[in-house]
């Protein structure tokens, strides 16, 4: 599974052993410490056009800083996981977005690529941009705005007179835009280092009941960037960087991917039930993303999930599910078509939380959850909440990054 339809995507010590030689990797991915890598599984994008009646515009915010004293560069990568129709171009989830009346049907098909940038960050501070409208590489870098909401982009001068002017950073390519963005600390001939100093954040920002200029309302939901540390003196300056493994150059991917959750539509148990109309139902929506990639030859990362579902009892169900590139989907979508009928719904759970351990076969994974907190799905989904995955163990294989 690639995607889900826009209305509910709105719907988350180390050293070599001397007699060996080799580098013990582990499981060390943090998203509340500085790394070399940074994964950001969700950037999303959308217009008026593919989303609810009563929102207008959805963005993200990305923000990356520096937290060390001294200059450094970010390699970055935009990964686009949308799907297009083969007879009209357009962005689509399935066939069904590919029919035109009174001439036929297309095919949906499905598709990645990427576009790298490079941005140069100045000592101890942040960057910032709009995944709809990035940042223009001329110097003064120019007022970045979405209605009333600006986000203003200047040159920041750092320690010794650096800056970040000349950082060229694109919107991403279209709308809608549903993918994800990983950014590698390398020096200034885009060698990778093994300096961990980057940290990132986004923020899903959901405009809605008004025109662009005019918003009535904002919803924003946020979580940190996902690190994965490199070694100090692993790294070396080929194309190829390795995670875990025998001979790893930085942290592996985890064995396990842990999140708690409130299954589907089980009640909110924070509200009351007479409180404006509730009581309200929560869903969750989880986003996976490749700790593999193939940046050189266009290849994504792929692999297939297996989730270990416990409710409060501690009885299991189990699934799994392959994909390519980028997940995303309802927990309750994972299993089924038919919500109600899922293993991650309450009524069939038969409490109204639990925990799923995911466990990618093939290449590692990274994710994110976001929780929505009143749920009338598919009509609507509001209030949402993102959050970062808990991370065990550590995979035995390592996943490799490959860059241009």
């Amino acid at each position: 599974m690639r995607q889900v339809r826009w209305a509910s995507l709105m719907v988350v010590g180390l050293a070599m052993l001397a007699a060996s030689g080799v580098r013990p990797a582990a499981a060390d991915i943090r998203s509340d410490q500085a790394a070399a890598i940074l994964e950001w599984p969700s950037i999303i994008f959308a217009e008026a056009d593919v989303l609810p009646d009563d929102v207008e515009v959805v963005d993200t915010v990305i923000q990356l800083t520096n937290t060390s004293t001294d200059p450094v560069y970010a390699w970055c990568f935009y990964s686009n996981a949308n799907s297009h129709c083969s007879n009209t171009g357009l962005v689509c989830v399935d066939g069904t977005d590919c029919c035109i009346p009174d001439v036929g049907c297309g095919v949906c098909t499905p598709g990645w690529n990427e576009i790298d940038f490079r941005v140069q960050l100045t000592p101890l501070q942040p960057i910032g941009w709009l995944a709809s409208q990035g940042m223009s590489g001329f110097d003064p870098i120019p007022p970045l705005a979405i209605g009333d909401f600006p986000i203003n982009g200047v040159i920041n001068f750092g320690i010794g007179g650096s800056s970040n002017a000349g950082s060229a950073i694109p919107p991403v390519p279209e709308s809608p835009f549903n993918g994800s963005l990983r950014c590698i600390a390398v020096d200034e001939d885009n060698v990778p280092v093994d300096r961990n100093v980057l940290k990132g954040e986004s923020t899903l920002e959901i405009f809605e009941n008004g025109d662009t200029d005019d918003f009535d309302e904002v919803q924003v939901a946020k979580h940190n960037a996902i690190g994965i540390q490199a070694i100090e003196g692993a790294v070396d300056d080929d194309n190829v960087l390795v995670l875990g493994g025998d001979e790893p150059e930085y942290n592996g991917c985890p064995n396990f991917l842990i999140l708690n959750h409130f299954f589907d539509f089980a009640e909110n148990p924070a509200v009351p039930d007479d409180y404006n109309d509730g009581p309200f139902p929560i869903c969750t929506a989880l986003t996976l993303v490749p700790c593999c990639v193939d940046y050189l030859r266009q290849i994504p990362g792929g692999s297939v999930i297996q989730y270990l579902v416990y409710n409060e009892f501690e009885q299991r169900f189990s699934t799994s599910t392959p994909f390519d590139c980028k997940f995303v989907s309802l927990l309750s979508n994972i299993d089924t078509t038919q919500n109600l009928r899922s293993i991650f719904s309450a009524g069939v759970a038969g409490t109204t939380t639990g925990q799923t351990r995911i466990n990618a076969l093939a290449c590692g994974v990274l994710g994110i959850a976001t929780e929505f907190h009143d749920c009338d799905f598919p009509d609507e989904l509001d209030v949402p909440a993102e959050f970062n995955l808990h991370y065990q163990g550590d995979r035995e294989e390592a996943d490799l990054i490959v860059l241009p």
